[in-house]
C-alpha cells in the first residue's frame, strides 16, 4: 500500500496529544496468511507491484509489505522496501516495526520497538547510503498505545467506516505521535484487476503533519463489506500522481 510514497522520516518537528486507539466497535476478522498483491502507475506508466501480507506470530499478528519499482519508475527512481510490522490484533497497539528501505539513493535499516507500558519507543536506525554506514539510537516518547502506518491500515479495516464520520488514532513511525484524522465521504463503484468492488472512498489525513511533513493528499478505497479490502490508494504529491490497485486476493484455505 505504501509504495512509492515519500520517505516516512524518523523524526519529526511537531507533536500532538495522542489517546489510545479505541477498540473497534465490530472488529472484522481478518484472517491470518491473507495476501494483497498491487500494482501503482505513475502519469499512467507502470510504477511497481507490493505484496501485503497478514501472518500470526503466537497471540500477535505480523503484517508484511515488500515493493518494487518497475518499468521507468525504476530508472529514475529505483524502489526496494521491505517492512514488517508486529501488532496486538485485541488492541492494534503496534509492538515493533522492521523496516529495510531502498529509495533511490537512500538506504536505511530501521528498527523500532514500541514499549508500551514504559511509554517509549527505541529507534535503532542505519544509514548505508554512504561509503560507512552512519548509525542512530534514540528513544521518544510516546502516550502509551500508538500505531505505526500498517496496523493503523487493519485497524482502519476493523471500523464501521460510515459516510462523514471522523475517526482519529495515533500514528508513530519512530519519531513524534500525530493523531491521524480519517474521514469516509462517498461511495463508488472501482475497477481494479482484481474485480469490480462497490467501495467506501476515505480521507487520511497525514501530509503536513509529523507522518508525511510535505504537503499532498491521498485517498483511499475500501471494499464496502466486512472485510473493508483496500482495493485502490491514490496519493498526489508534488512529483505527481501515485495509484495503487489491487490486482488479486487470496485468503487462506
Amino acid at each position: 500500500m505504501l509504495l512509492l510514497w515519500p520517505h516516512m522520516p524518523s523524526s519529526a518537528h511537531r507533536q500532538l496529544a495522542a489517546a489510545a486507539p479505541p477498540v473497534a466497535p465490530a472488529p472484522a476478522k481478518i484472517p491470518a496468511g491473507e495476501r494483497l498483491y498491487y500494482s501503482a502507475t505513475w502519469r499512467l506508466w507502470p510504477a511497481g507491484n507490493a505484496l501485503l501480507t497478514l501472518g500470526s506470530r503466537g497471540k500477535m499478528r505480523d503484517i508484511t509489505f515488500s515493493a518494487a519499482s518497475a518499468g521507468v519508475v525504476s530508472v529514475l527512481f529505483p524502489v526496494r522496501d521491505q517492512i514488517e510490522s508486529t501488532y496486538n490484533p485485541e488492541d492494534f497497539c503496534t509492538h515493533r516495526v522492521w523496516k529495510d528501505t531502498l529509495e533511490g539513493r537512500r538506504k536505511l535499516r530501521t528498527r523500532i520497538v514500541y514499549q508500551q507500558h514504559r511509554r517509549r519507543l527505541i529507534l535503532d536506525e542505519t544509514n548505508l547510503s554512504g561509503k560507512r554506514p552512519q548509525h542512530k539510537h534514540a528513544q521518544m516518547p510516546i502516550s502509551g498505545c500508538v500505531l505505526d502506518l500498517f496496523s493503523a491500515l487493519y485497524y482502519v479495516r476493523s471500523l464501521p467506516l460510515k459516510i462523514n464520520e471522523v475517526y482519529n488514532f495515533p500514528v508513530n513511525e519512530g519519531g513524534r505521535t500525530v493523531e491521524v484524522r480519517l474521514i469516509p465521504d462517498l461511495k463508488e463503484t472501482v475497477i481494479t484487476p482484481a474485480g469490480t468492488f462497490h467501495t467506501i472512498r476515505a480521507v487520511p489525513h497525514i501530509f503536513n503533519t509529523a507522518v508525511f511533513r510535505r504537503p499532498g493528499q491521498m485517498w483511499i478505497w475500501f471494499s464496502d463489506d466486512a472485510r473493508h479490502l483496500p482495493v485502490m490508494v491514490k496519493a498526489k504529491v508534488s512529483w505527481g500522481t501515485i495509484i495503487a490497485k489491487l490486482t488479486k486476493y487470496t485468503e487462506p484455505k
